[in-house]
């Protein structure tokens, strides 16, 4: 019987399709993914009046961690244009913005501020600024 001949394989092939698998819905979950070149995209919506939604984390901060997962779903049901994710250890935009909190996500229409809201004591504040409903 042919299955029986390749049981072994097969079973490896599986297991190898779930690590895959497993591993691709981390990276997508609990991973932020930054935008590149964020100032570039932030000027040319600045000239729209697109919803832009910044938001700040950085690498090793464990409140930034602790969202990550609520912060990418928040982006996935989104109603802003434009999503720019930035950490702030690659970029000086959080200079521009005076973040001295991350994560921090900041709702932004013609390049000027409607809301704004850092760190994670009030999560459902921090959702509410990511899905930037339009209004």
């Amino acid at each position: 019987m042919i299955v029986k001949k390749y049981a072994k394989e097969i079973v490896i092939l599986l297991v190898s399709l779930g690590v895959a698998i497993g591993g691709y819905w981390t990276w997508q979950n609990y991973t932020y993914h930054d935008t590149r070149q964020p100032q570039q995209v932030l000027e040319t919506k600045e000239k729209t009046n697109d919803d832009v939604v910044l938001i700040f984390h950085k690498t090793g901060c464990p409140d930034c961690k602790q969202v990550v997962r609520q912060i990418n779903q928040a982006i996935k049901q989104g109603q802003a244009d434009e999503y720019v994710v930035v950490d702030t250890k690659d970029s000086d935009l959080y200079k521009k913005y005076n973040i001295i909190e991350v994560p921090t996500a900041i709702h932004l229409r013609d390049g000027k501020e409607i809301d704004r809201q850092a760190g994670i004591n009030n999560l459902n504040k921090l959702e509410k600024v990511i899905h930037a409903a339009k209004e």
